[in-house]
């Protein structure tokens, strides 16, 4: 079954994709991708304060999910988000679109602009829990789409390096996670008889 993020951008210019299989119950995995901070992110962290470096505020303690770079346009809780964004991102200081919804995102067409869909995955597979992501961008006009074609060959390692560092990330706390909630179940004494 198709992703919402395939049925609203099946045309794309540009596409990175990643998962993970994580031994983790795919609720610990949810919970942990959702209260993912920058913090938390050993090779994001730097990359992104690189990115906005000379910025008066670096807020680095809020969820990614939904205080991050996208606005979340439609979560499906406990196994989907779709995030999405209008950029120039190869500007000092990207400008940005707001968005609001899918709808806004899929009605915006002004020439200049780069729109982009990530989507956050969480599915049951044979060997564990599935964490997925996927990004797809589009340029809204040919002048655009040369001009980030550039931007995207000297970021795109980068890209890669962050989004691998999330699944990785997740996986830690969702195994943490997991393995404080036995060891308090454990440890937890029996009510007293009476």
């Amino acid at each position: 079954m198709p992703t919402l993020l395939e049925t609203t951008m099946p045309v794309y210019h540009f596409r990175e994709r990643h998962s993970r299989v994580l031994p983790a119950d795919p609720r610990h995995v949810w919970d942990a991708l959702t209260g993912l901070t920058l913090d938390q992110l050993a090779v994001a962290r730097p990359l992104v304060i690189l990115r906005h470096l000379g910025s008066r505020e670096m807020p680095t303690a809020r969820p990614l999910l939904t205080e991050g770079p996208l606005t979340m346009v439609a979560v499906q809780a406990p196994h989907y988000a779709l995030g999405a964004s209008i950029a120039r991102p190869w500007q000092r200081t990207s400008s940005r679109v707001e968005v609001s919804s899918i709808e806004d995102f899929t009605a915006f067409d002004d020439a200049g602009w780069v729109k982009y869909l990530t989507d956050f995955h969480v599915h049951s597979g044979p060997a564990g829990t599935i964490l997925s992501t996927e990004t797809r961008g589009y340029s809204t006009d040919r002048a655009t789409r040369i001009r980030f074609a550039f931007y995207w060959a000297a970021i795109r390692a980068g890209s890669g390096l962050v989004r691998r560092d999330i699944l990785a990330t997740v996986d830690r706390l969702s195994r943490t996670a997991a393995t404080s909630r036995t060891a308090a179940m454990v440890t937890r004494p029996d009510s007293p008889a009476t």
